[in-house]
């Protein structure tokens, strides 16, 4: 009897372990699917940020005279900077100034897509942000959208910003599909990273999200610091709530930065 339970237990735990290693080597795909590039070398605004082991990042920066606040953009996975200029302009047109950068694999960014090359962006974001353009750490607000989310969430839990905008993203990566921490070796845990998050924070979430559901935004929402806000979007799926809240999606943004030190 004994042996038999232990036989069965082995098996169980043999099967657990494939299953922890099959969601890690087909989550990468899963994670980025980076789309045919959308534009070229004649994108407005765009430069070449350098990162480490001379690695280069497209990212496009457009100013704005009269911004108090730089928004740090990171798209989501199935965009890059061509079908995310639509939302770059929109933040221009509402009173900031915008960088976003592209991942590794996405658009002109060299390389094959991977979660430390999508860290290694955003950290060159920032650097670029900063060191470069000059903006001061707490006049960056840093927003993400999906996956950006984990981007932007990564480095507000590690460097000054201003603030933190989260836009439909994930409490990790394995619980869009399991909804609760059952597998091994979860990539991109932002629901634990929001506990090292010391700045003011803004939840974006639609309710009707098919993709990525609102448990999710809720969830990111009640582990962040104070002070902090939420906007929830009737009839919001994943990738129309600007156009579903109109100009109260714009709104919520300006009010979230009017409040910033």
């Amino acid at each position: 009897m004994f042996r038999s339970v232990a036989r069965i237990a082995l098996v169980l735990a043999v099967l657990y372990a494939l299953v922890c290693w099959w969601a890690r080597w087909i989550s990468t795909s899963m994670l980025f699917p980076a789309p045919l590039p959308t534009y070229g070398e004649k994108l407005p605004g765009l430069v070449m940020l350098p990162g480490p082991e001379g690695r280069k990042f497209a990212a496009v920066y457009r100013a704005n005279p009269q911004a108090k606040h730089l928004v740090l953009y990171f798209h989501g996975n199935g965009e890059d900077l061509g079908s995310a200029t639509e939302q770059i302009e929109e933040r221009v047109r509402h009173g900031f100034a915008v960088l976003a950068v592209d991942y590794p694999g996405y658009g002109l960014t060299g390389g094959k897509p991977s979660e430390a090359g999508f860290y290694a962006s955003a950290d060159a974001a920032y650097r670029h942000a900063t060191e470069v353009l000059g903006w001061p750490k707490e006049r960056i607000i840093v927003n993400g959208f999906s996956l950006g989310g984990a981007g932007a969430l990564w480095l507000a839990s590690r460097e000054k910003v201003g603030g933190l905008v989260l836009q439909n993203a994930f409490m990790s990566a394995y619980r869009v599909m399991t909804g609760a921490p059952v597998v091994l070796g979860d990539r991109m845990p932002n629901l634990r990273r929001m506990r090292a998050v010391r700045c003011p924070v803004l939840v974006i979430h639609g309710c009707e999200d098919g993709v990525i559901a609102w448990e999710h935004g809720r969830r990111l929402f009640e582990a962040a610091p104070e002070p902090k806000r939420s906007f929830w979007v009737s009839n919001g799926n994943h990738n129309n709530l600007p156009e579903v809240a109109g100009e109260r999606y714009w709104r919520e943004l300006a009010d979230f930065a009017a409040t910033l030190p």
